[in-house]
C-alpha cells in the first residue's frame, strides 16, 4: 500500500491540560482505567501512591492517597482496576512464618474514591519464597465477572498446577478451582488468562514436545510446540482445544472476547522455519459456548510485502542469506497486539516487532582489575496492520514503518497508542521528523527521543490499508515526548495523551475529525 506524508496533520486536534510538576502532583505511573468520559490512573510522589481520576476537560477529580497497610502488615499493590461505580484493589503480602501469600482486597466508590471498608482477605496459597508464585486479576468484557488466578510455585518434574476464583461484580464467590494438568512445568507455558461474559475462564499456553522428539522435529524443520486454548467453568465441563497448523511455527495468539455474545477471536503470526521468524498472519473464529474451532485462515506475506522498507543493500542481502539457505524469506520477532473487532463482523490484527538484547562493554581500571558494563536494548520497529473480512479470511496486510531503540530504560518511550474512529485507524508514536519524507526503500533513521529532530507521527490507516504519516503537534510541542504505551481511548473516542518534557509532564486528549 501506499504511504504518503504530510507535515501537520488536519486530521486531529490536541487540547492540552496544564504543565504539572512531579514534585508537586507526583509522578506519573500508569493508566489502569478508562470510561466514557474519564481517565483512572496511579502517581507516585515520595513513598505515597496516589489514585487519581482525571475527566475528558483534562481537570483532575481527585488525587487521593492509596493506603497500604493492613493489620500492621505492608502490602505490595497486585492491581486496580474499576468495575461499574466501584474501583477495585488488589494487593498482597507474604507470611513468612506462615509460609502464605496472600491476596487481600478494598473496594472504593468511583466518584471520589470513599473507601467502602477496610481490606479484606480473598485468597490465598502456600509458598516459602516471596517472589515464589503469582497472583493476576481479570474482568470480563460485559464487567459481570473477576477472575482471580494464582500461578502456584514451581515444583520439579510435577504436574503444571494453577487456582481459579472467579467472583461477581459485588465481589460475591461464584466459583472456585484447583486445577492440575497433565503437563509438567517444563513442558508447558501459560501465556494469557481471561474470562467470559459467563463467568468461565479462558487460558491460552503453550505445549511442548518431549525432549527426544521436539530434537527430532528441530532437525525435521518442524514445529516442535502447539497452542492449547483450556476453558474452565464452575460446572467442570473443562476443554483443551489444540490449534493444529501443522508444520507453521505459530506465535503471539492473541483472544478478543465481546462484549455481548459473538465469535471468540483469535490471531497470531506464523514462521515457516523458526519460532522468532514471521512468514505470514493466520485468524481463527470459536463458537462462544463450545469454543471449538468454526473457521480458520492463513495468509503468507509476499516478498515485496517483506522487503518493502528495506533499502536496496538490506533487501539484496537478505535475499541472499534465504538463498544460500534455501529458505523463504521472514520477518523477524513480531507480536501481536490488539485484534480489533469490525462492525461487519470482521477484524483488524495489529502487530509490531518487538525485541531486546544486552551488550556487555568491559574495561581495565587503574588497579590493574576490571569492570565491565552491562546495557539493556529495547527495539520497537514497523507495526503490521492485517485486515480480516467478515467471511474470516485475510484480505490485505499494510505497514508502517518505524524505528525505535532505546536503552536502559524499559522501552517507556517506545511503541505506539492505537484509536479507532469509523472505518479508520490511528497510531500516534514518536520518531525522528525526517521519517516522514521517507517513503519505501529509503533507509529510515532511529528515532530521536530528546533532540530537536523529535516528533509525534500519527500514522491513518483507511478501511482500503492506505497509509498516511503526518505530525501530530505543532512544531512548538516538539519538546514534548509521548509515552504510547499509556494513551488510552475513551468511549467517546477521544484518545487521552501523557507527555513529558524534562521533569514536567502534562495530559492532553485528541479528537479525531
Amino acid at each position: 500500500m501506499a504511504s504518503l506524508a504530510q507535515p501537520k496533520t488536519q486530521r486531529a486536534t490536541v487540547a492540552w491540560g496544564p504543565d504539572l510538576n512531579e514534585r508537586e502532583t507526583g509522578e506519573f505511573n500508569r493508566v489502569f482505567s478508562q470510561s466514557a468520559d474519564a481517565v483512572y490512573m496511579i502517581l507516585n510522589r515520595k513513598k505515597e501512591l496516589l489514585v487519581q481520576k482525571m475527566n475528558g476537560a483534562l481537570q483532575s477529580q481527585y488525587s487521593k492517597v492509596l493506603s497500604l497497610e493492613w493489620d500492621k502488615k505492608d502490602l505490595e499493590l497486585e492491581d486496580l482496576t474499576l468495575v461499574g461505580d466501584r474501583i477495585l484493589a488488589f494487593a498482597s503480602f507474604h507470611d513468612k512464618k506462615e509460609h502464605q501469600r496472600t491476596l487481600c482486597m478494598r473496594t472504593f466508590g468511583e466518584s471520589n474514591m470513599s473507601p467502602e471498608g477496610s481490606w479484606t482477605k480473598l485468597v490465598q496459597f502456600d509458598s516459602r519464597k516471596a517472589s515464589s508464585g503469582s497472583f493476576g486479576v481479570e474482568v470480563s468484557p460485559n464487567r459481570k465477572h473477576v477472575l482471580v488466578y494464582i500461578n502456584l510455585p514451581y515444583e520439579k518434574d510435577a504436574p503444571e498446577k494453577f487456582k481459579l476464583h472467579v467472583f461477581s461484580a459485588s465481589m460475591t464467590p461464584e466459583w472456585d478451582r484447583e486445577i492440575t494438568l497433565p503437563y509438567t512445568d517444563k513442558e508447558f507455558r501459560f501465556e494469557d488468562y481471561r474470562v467470559d461474559n459467563k463467568g468461565d475462564a479462558l487460558l491460552i499456553g503453550v505445549k511442548y514436545a518431549e525432549k527426544r522428539e521436539a530434537r527430532e522435529k528441530k532437525r525435521a524443520g518442524k514445529s516442535h510446540y502447539d497452542y492449547h486454548i483450556l476453558t474452565y467453568s464452575g460446572s467442570g465441563s473443562d476443554q483443551d482445544h489444540t490449534i493444529k497448523a501443522g508444520d507453521r511455527f505459530l506465535q503471539d495468539l492473541t483472544l478478543s472476547l465481546d462484549t455481548g455474545n459473538a465469535e471468540i477471536l483469535c490471531g497470531g503470526f506464523y514462521g515457516v522455519k523458526g519460532e522468532s521468524k514471521v512468514r505470514g498472519a493466520f485468524f481463527l473464529s470459536l463458537d462462544p459456548v463450545t469454543k471449538a474451532v468454526k473457521h480458520e485462515s492463513y495468509k503468507a506475506f509476499t516478498d515485496d510485502f517483506i522487503t518493502q522498507y528495506m533499502t536496496a543493500k538490506e533487501e539484496s542481502k537478505a535475499k541472499k542469506k534465504a538463498e544460500r539457505k534455501d529458505e523463504e524469506l521472514e520477518l523477524y520477532e513480531y507480536e501481536l497486539s490488539d485484534i480489533v473487532r469490525r462492525d461487519d463482523g470482521g477484524a483488524v490484527l495489529v502487530g509490531e516487532q518487538v525485541y531486546t538484547y544486552t551488550t556487555t562493554t568491559c574495561y581495565t581500571t587503574q588497579g590493574g582489575g576490571q569492570q565491565c558494563t552491562t546495557t539493556f536494548h529495547y527495539i520497537y520497529n514497523d507495526i503490521i496492520v492485517v485486515n480480516i473480512d467478515p467471511k474470516g479470511d485475510i484480505q490485505w496486510a499494510t505497514t508502517i514503518p518505524k524505528r525505535q531503540h532505546t536503552a536502559n530504560d524499559g522501552g517507556f518511550f517506545s511503541s505506539y497508542g492505537l484509536a479507532v474512529k469509523g472505518s479508520n485507524l490511528y497510531f500516534v508514536y514518536n520518531d525522528n521528523g525526517e521519517n516522514l519524507f521517507l517513503s519505501a526503500g529509503d533507509k529510515f533513521k532511529r528515532t530521536d527521543f530528546q533532540g530537536k529532530s523529535s516528533i509525534v507521527t500519527l500514522a491513518t490507516v483507511s478501511i482500503d490499508g492506505h497509509v498516511t504519516r503526518e505530525a501530530l503537534f505543532d512544531p512548538e510541542k516538539r519538546d514534548l515526548i509521548l509515552r504510547p504505551k499509556s494513551c488510552r481511548q475513551l468511549e467517546d473516542d477521544r484518545m487521552f495523551l501523557y507527555a513529558t518534557r524534562k521533569k514536567d509532564y502534562k495530559f492532553g486528549m485528541v479528537s479525531f475529525l
